[in-house]
């Protein structure tokens, strides 16, 4: 079984930085490190489909890293386990199409990633996305704050990879675990390796594979372990890896992959010139949208939250691009092929936290944009729901709802919804005068109202007559009556 997508164009394409140099310290190194027996090390993964690159990057080394950050055991609870068909389902255009490891890590840098407690990968065929506020709630708080990359392709960065599988730079703390990618279509294993040991595999690689693009895990390594190269020559040394092709492949999931290929191979067509590192975060969430759309093709849509520090106001002052449901997943209905067009989103608006803290009443804008894309348009598309729950103040949330009767139906463009946050009150036109007091007449400036059947109207008052008691109230709808007034 092997991946979709070409391998190593992926050097030109990350959205990584190289990490800065550990320090070093070759004297305490010792002869072997298989983070495969530390706790934070889930069981093994048998991927779906393509998604191997989810699979290591999300299943294998976000959960390791995160269970580290936090000292838990990967085992006891799939609620310490990560979703990579969580990730995987938004970045595969609703069909096995394989992926890029840093498309995941992306996600959960900005809206965090679902539990296998609320979303078994086992369970989460057709690529489906996951629907319900709390699943995405309870993921938020796990987040990527950073992903680089270790140079591999020198004998001389060979001791920067050890260091962090031994203790990640950091003096007296369990390692980590990196991911790479190669192919994997035709290699070469012998799975009778009998050499010298620290870890007592038994499983080789031998010769590197020459198609299909595959991503893998490293999780150790063994200077015991010897490699007679092409020339006849023994090299000393690989790295552990763990697949993802579960615990029948290989020796229980695992193999030997001699330091020798990275210097003879790495930055060819067969095998990367790196390997990428993860730093986690776990954070509280403190302002989240809740968001209920239906829609039959949700390749159609796109969303971003923003918001300003007046009532008044129509547009955001500040907004961000959701990173999911971003004009992906396919022409299939909101959760997946065979799965109902109705959907709820939970999305993230905390880095914006601070922003509203200076706000004494803000007012949150949902912004939905309908268009075209891929081979079919939209046939249904509405918002069921929108909600801000603001959990600044000790966890509890205050929830601002945005009243909606009725589904409303999504335009082609943007289709802006503001939500105020000022409490309901009785007051004036004009809290000092309501006339000019040399006119007579009303103060000059249109207001928008929001009528009985929920639309929206600008009203302007005129030609008041108090021996009459009459006044002129003039207003207009959007002509297609839309809630966004021209």
């Amino acid at each position: 079984m092997a991946c979709l997508l070409p391998v190593l164009i992926a050097a030109a394409q990350a959205p990584v930085v190289k990490k800065a140099p550990l320090a070093v310290r070759a004297s305490s190194l010792p002869a072997s490190v298989d983070n495969t027996a530390q706790k934070y090390f889930p069981p093994l993964i048998d991927q779906k489909g393509g998604s191997c690159a989810q699979a290591s990057a999300i299943g294998y080394m976000f959960t390791y890293e995160m269970n580290r950050l936090l000292d838990r055991d990967a085992s006891a609870s799939a609620a310490y386990r990560f979703s990579y068909q969580y990730t995987y389902n938004f970045v595969n255009d609703g069909e096995d199409n394989g992926s890029f490891g840093w498309d995941g890590l992306s996600i959960a840098s900005a809206n965090g990633i679902i539990t296998e407690a609320d979303w078994p990968s086992s369970s989460a065929s057709s690529f489906r996305w996951a629907s319900g506020y709390e699943k995405y709630f309870n993921g938020i708080r796990y987040k990527v704050k950073s992903f680089e990359m270790i140079d591999i392709d020198k004998w001389d960065d060979l001791a920067q990879v050890k260091q962090f599988l031994y203790d990640r730079g950091e003096e007296g703390r369990p390692g980590g675990i990196v991911v790479f990618s190669t192919k994997a279509s035709n290699w070469k294993m012998d799975n009778n390796y009998t050499g010298p040991s620290a870890t007592d595999y038994h499983t080789i690689l031998t010769a590197l594979a020459t198609e299909g693009g595959h991503a893998l895990t490293i999780a150790g390594y063994d200077d015991l372990v010897e490699f007679t190269t092409p020339s006849g020559e023994v090299s000393k040394g690989a790295f552990i890896v763990v697949n993802t092709w579960g615990s029948y492949s290989h020796d229980n999931g695992r193999f030997y992959l001699p330091y020798w290929f990275f210097f003879n191979n790495a930055g060819s067509a067969y095998l990367s010139p790196y390997v990428t590192t993860v730093e986690p975060k776990y954070e509280e969430p403190k302002i989240v949208f809740k968001v209920g759309v239906e829609c039959d093709s949700r390749n159609d849509l796109s969303f971003k939250l923003g918001v300003s520090d007046k009532a008044s106001d129509t547009t955001p002052k500040q907004s961000m691009q959701v990173r999911i449901a971003d004009y992906q997943g396919g022409d299939y209905p909101m959760q997946g092929s065979w799965w109902p067009s109705d959907i709820e989103f939970g999305f993230d608006f905390s880095a914006y936290a601070s922003t509203v803290d200076a706000i004494e009443h803000p007012s949150y804008f949902l912004t939905v944009a309908r268009n075209k894309r891929g081979t079919q348009a939209a046939t249904v598309a509405r918002l069921t729901a929108f909600s801000v729950y603001d959990y600044r103040v000790g966890g509890v949330p205050v929830v601002h709802t945005y009243d909606l009767p009725e589904p409303v139906d999504l335009s082609s463009g943007d289709n802006v919804f503001g939500l105020s946050t000022v409490p309901p009150a009785k007051t004036s036109y004009n809290p000092v005068e309501w006339l000019n007091k040399q006119s007579h007449q009303p103060v000059a400036a249109p207001l928008v109202v929001r009528t009985a059947d929920g639309k929206f109207a600008k009203v302007r008052l005129s030609d008041y007559d108090r021996t009459a008691g009459t006044i002129r109230i003039k207003f207009v709808y959007n002509p297609n009556g839309g809630r966004n007034l021209q």
